[in-house]
């Protein structure tokens, strides 16, 4: 069925051709967002593709709380990336597994991976903070390069981050990102206030798609493809 350039059917179809890895993270990230966390989610995958664990922030909800509550959970440690490495097992051959994020790792996750022998990382966008302190880039891992995965994490990420904030004030973060990522403050804002329903991240962004795709579509005009 033929659907206009804004429609579903453009959505879909950009949906359906992401790696797996790409929707299954960010499904995690929504699924930290809904529930009041910080959204970022990872997955480890096999050469091929398949996902073999996977891992959500868990950081700032109460321990054993929710289901599939980790044992890192409530703790500084319970980034994604540490709950997806957490997930795996001392005998898999992570040298040939892919670590992915919704944002870059930070430095404790990029040693983790180092450490356990993950033999590549990547992550769809720039972690708000790192871009705030100008570290973006400095883990190495390669960035996926599709600027409606990137606005599409870092707005569940500044939501995140916009509803736990105290006060009427816009915080900091966001002030920040209207100088270094203009595409994805105004995608931000645009959005209802307050935290998405338990549901799927596809049917969510599906519904911001008629500002998500001409968001993304002018980032790529102001920085260019693959950045």
């Amino acid at each position: 069925m033929t659907q206009d350039a804004g429609g579903d059917g453009e959505f879909e179809a950009a949906w359906r051709a992401a790696p797996e890895a790409v929707r299954r993270a960010l499904e995690l990230a929504h699924e930290a967002l809904a529930a009041g966390g910080l959204a970022v989610g990872a997955v480890l995958t096999d050469p091929a593709g398949g996902v073999l664990a996977q891992g959500r922030n868990e950081a700032y909800e109460s321990p054993g709380e929710g289901p599939g509550a980790g044992p890192l959970r409530g703790s500084p440690l319970a980034h994604a990336e540490m709950n997806a490495l957490g997930a795996a097992r001392t005998g898999w051959d992570l040298g040939s597994a892919t670590l992915w994020s919704t944002q870059e790792p930070c430095a404790m996750c990029t040693a983790a991976a180092g450490f356990t022998g993950v033999g590549a990382v990547r992550y769809l966008a720039p972690d708000p903070w790192a871009l705030a302190d100008g570290c973006d880039g400095v883990s190495g891992a390669e960035p996926v390069g599709d600027p409606v995965w990137l606005l599409a994490a870092n707005v569940m990420f500044l939501r995140s981050v916009a509803v736990a904030a105290a006060g009427p004030a816009e915080p900091a973060i966001l002030v920040h990102h209207w100088a270094v990522e203009p595409e994805t403050a105004a995608l931000h804002d645009a959005v209802p206030a307050g935290l998405p329903a338990p549901g799927s991240a596809g049917a969510w962004l599906a519904g911001l798609w008629p500002l998500l795709g001409p968001a993304a579509r002018a980032r790529t005009a102001r920085v260019g493809h693959g950045r």
